[in-house]
């Protein structure tokens, strides 16, 4: 008959080796994505149009560019609300890649839906982007944050990527051909107070892209979804010059390794630093993580970031 302790002891002992083969896993897997996985031959690709929001700054930008630079994309719709950043952007992609670039001005967060290119319906788009998004401003309670942000964040975060994929993803599976990248976040992973409603929408679009890639397995037609961690954006307000490419990535790093891997695998993070950091995680708790995370990072270090970002930013 076993005693309490040696009860104790075995229950802790099963618990650690759980967590140690959870994070070697993570490990492994992440080595096969980024190291033996070949790359998927996207020539076919290259006659069709790659549509993409959010494509004028941080991840989306980056994305872009690599998918021009080392994959050979070379005709690009560009849908975004600052029409200054589209027409630059377009600019860029046409001068230094002779690329064919159009442009559509919506704003997400408060267009009408209705308004946006409807005719990419009916046109050969080969590759859907996903990128658009916004956070909030500051680190608060759902009152302490600015009347409506919860609902701007979710309908740009979430209903942007739900409406993009009904315009498009019907054509794609006419012609069984195509390829969308859903870009969400790791902060999606479980729900994290004082920032209630971008995890929230970001675990959304990851729940949405993990069931349409069950649902179109059988087809030509590849979902994916990318749940970075902390890359350098303005959304992470974190400026390029800050990454570490440690802890901290920047879009162009991201961009690099995460097109790589473009339709290959369903989820992922998207590069090998964030998957490290997600394997070291998992030797920890949920809870632990919550514990020590909330009070010393994201009512601490995260908050006053937040804050001193924004303060930036409003006097450049």
């Amino acid at each position: 008959m076993w005693s309490l302790w040696e009860i104790g002891q075995f229950a802790f002992v099963s618990y650690a080796v759980v967590r140690v083969l959870k994070c070697l896993f993570i490990f492994l897997k992440s080595f096969i994505i980024h190291f033996l996985t070949p790359e998927l031959n996207i020539e076919e690709y290259k006659n069709s149009w790659t549509v993409i929001t959010g494509g004028t700054d941080g991840i989306g930008r980056a994305y872009l560019e690599e998918l021009a630079k080392t994959r050979g994309l070379r005709k690009f719709y560009l849908i975004g609300r600052n029409e200054t950043k589209l027409q630059k952007t377009a600019g860029e992609l046409e001068k230094t890649y002779n690329a064919e670039v159009k442009y559509h001005v919506f704003d997400f967060e408060s267009s009408d839906y209705s308004k946006l290119p409807l005719h990419l319906a009916n046109e050969n788009v080969g590759i859907l982007i996903n990128c658009a998004g916004i956070a909030p401003s500051q680190i608060g309670t759902l009152t302490e944050l600015p009347e409506g942000l919860a609902s701007k964040i979710l309908r740009v975060n979430l209903m942007s990527s739900v409406r993009m994929v009904e315009l498009i993803l019907p054509g794609m599976v006419k012609r069984d051909k195509g390829i969308i990248v859903n870009v969400s976040s790791m902060t999606g992973w479980r729900p994290l107070p004082y920032i209630s409603s971008y995890p929230a929408s970001k675990a959304a679009l990851s729940f949405f892209s993990d069931s349409l890639s069950d649902e179109y397995r059988g087809s030509n037609v590849k979902i994916q979804c990318l749940i970075p961690m902390l890359v350098a954006t303005k959304v992470a307000s974190y400026k390029t010059e800050e990454a570490n490419n440690i802890f901290v990535v920047t879009p162009e790093n991201f961009a690099k390794q995460a097109v790589r891997i473009i339709g290959r695998w369903e989820i992922t993070t998207g590069c090998v630093q964030h998957d490290v950091q997600i394997a070291l995680g998992t030797l920890l708790s949920f809870w632990g993580f919550k514990v020590l995370f909330v009070p010393i990072v994201m009512l601490g270090v995260h908050k006053h970031r937040v804050a001193s970002y924004q303060a930036n930013s409003k006097n450049e």
